[in-house]
């Protein structure tokens, strides 16, 4: 067991700025892309829906088809060291995507890591 804790997850959103519906192949794209990115940071990611209220502004948006891509590092130092990286591509995925916004989260945890041992 390895510890990890500290989460940093990024919100794919499924709609843009205006409500409209974002399309299926983007935002699998965008999660696909995500978690490319945060395996690169951290060694891994891991991808759940996650239907949520959003209110930007004056403006509520349900995003029933929201996804939230996860990564467990092994302290606030290694975000730290990660944190201009993961803005660039947040600013590129909120561009892409017409985001008024896009909020990173980066918090304590107690998560942790069961490593397998592979029999092949």
């Amino acid at each position: 067991m390895r510890e990890k804790p500290y989460v940093v997850a990024i919100p794919v959103p499924s709609l843009n700025r205006q409500g409209d519906e974002l399309g299926p192949a983007e935002i699998e794209h965008w999660v696909k892309v995500a978690e490319k990115e945060l395996t690169a940071c951290f060694g891994g990611a891991t991808s759940l829906r996650a239907p949520g209220t959003n209110i930007v502004g004056r403006k509520v948006l349900y995003e029933a088809g929201q996804f939230l891509v996860v990564a467990g590092c092994d302290n606030r130092e290694q975000f730290l060291a990660k944190r201009q990286r993961i803005a660039a591509f947040v600013e590129g995925m909120g561009e892409a995507l017409d985001q008024a916004a896009v909020f990173v989260l980066a918090f304590d945890s107690d998560s942790f890591l069961i490593e397998l041992e592979d029999d092949l």
